[in-house]
């Protein structure tokens, strides 16, 4: 399971370390199988939001309390005991137990610099030395350590961290499965223009990565985030925009308007209620017995807004049963309690 007695011993100081209330946390899984399927508990721990990022194999949390932290780091060890061939392998898109500020954690970060080509050019250069070699963009001497292997790696590097260091931001939206999906899409945002429209365009785009209609049985579209100019990861505290079969209008809208709040106005924003823009997120964050997929279907495709919930609305659809609108119902209203005792409080 793990590597070394070493590298198990630092990976828990840095989890202990990096889980903190408000502070994103990206936990990579790998798996010998074709496609990775994270387990339901990653997206649902109680207290932090738990969203995919790019292909599913990778599960962005952000605890929202001390609580939540702990919960955190229990799924983390509990998926490493039960899951013989699925491990954690990485904390904030680096390699179990490297030093985020070491030669190592600033080439692997870099997409095309595996393991072994980080730790060649380690033996010839430490970590204030390259910072100055990338910061200078100097990708000639970059290009002449070993383990770069020539100006296109180094040109990749020094372009890696002027993204980062850049405010050009994007709407980057990707099936988990991009091989029969086709590639992701993505909408280059201008922070002076209207949100709405660019993102009404974003969405009508990213219709293509899934199946239109709600009760069909193919993927949903990507799940979109917003991404800084490597789009390697989400922008941290910002929202995802998510649904099961189509992006509807009020969606879109209200994703918009959070998109405005954080990247214009300078909101922050923690906790799944405001990173999650979805609708229907009654059926995402509770389990309800006798509520199956196609029933989330029906009610979704109804059109009724997530505060309709009652059951007279619910139980004029068709196809859905007196016993499923009730559950249903009270799950929403139960739900509704529940977030206004969280404000009062």
């Amino acid at each position: 399971m793990f590597e070394s007695d070493f590298e198990d011993n630092t990976f828990r100081r840095r989890l202990m370390k990096e889980v903190a209330p408000g502070i994103p946390v990206h936990l990579s899984f790998y798996s010998p199988s074709v496609k990775v399927q994270v387990m339901y508990p990653a997206e649902h721990l109680p207290g932090a939001n738990g969203r995919y990022v790019g292909n599913g194999v990778t599960i962005e949390f952000v605890p929202e309390d001390a609580a939540a932290v702990e919960r955190v780091r229990e799924y983390v060890w509990r998926w490493e005991e039960h899951n013989e061939f699925t491990a954690v392998r990485k904390i904030n898109h680096l390699r179990r137990g490297v030093c985020p500020e070491s030669v190592e954690g600033l080439l692997e970060r870099v997409r095309g610099l595996d393991r072994r080509a980080a730790a060649k050019a380690a033996e010839a250069i430490d970590a204030e030395e390259l910072r100055a070699l990338i910061d200078g963009a100097d990708v000639k001497t970059l290009a002449r350590l070993p383990g770069i292997g020539g100006e296109k790696r180094a040109h990749a590097v020094v372009s890696f961290y002027e993204n980062e260091q850049s405010g050009r931001v994007f709407l980057h939206a990707a099936n988990r499965n991009d091989r029969f999906r086709g590639a992701p899409v993505q909408t280059e945002l201008d922070l002076d223009d209207g949100l709405e429209e660019q993102v009404w365009d974003h969405a009508s785009r990213a219709r293509r990565l899934g199946d239109p209609d709600p009760l069909g049985s193919n993927e949903p579209p990507g799940h979109t985030t917003v991404r800084n100019a490597n789009l390697l990861h989400p922008l941290p505290m910002t929202p995802a925009l998510m649904g099961r079969g189509i992006y509807y209008p009020e969606q879109v809208e209200l994703f918009a308007e959070t998109l405005k709040r954080v990247l214009v106005d300078g909101e922050r924003l923690a906790g799944v209620g405001d990173l999650r823009i979805q609708r229907g997120k009654i059926f995402h964050t509770t389990r309800m017995p006798g509520i199956g997929m196609k029933t989330r279907a029906r009610v979704l495709a109804s059109g009724l807004l997530d505060d309709e919930y009652s059951y007279e609305n619910l139980v004029g659809i068709p196809g859905i049963r007196e016993a499923q609108a009730r559950t249903i119902a009270e799950a929403s209203r139960d739900a509704g309690a529940a977030r206004m005792e969280v404000r009062v409080s």
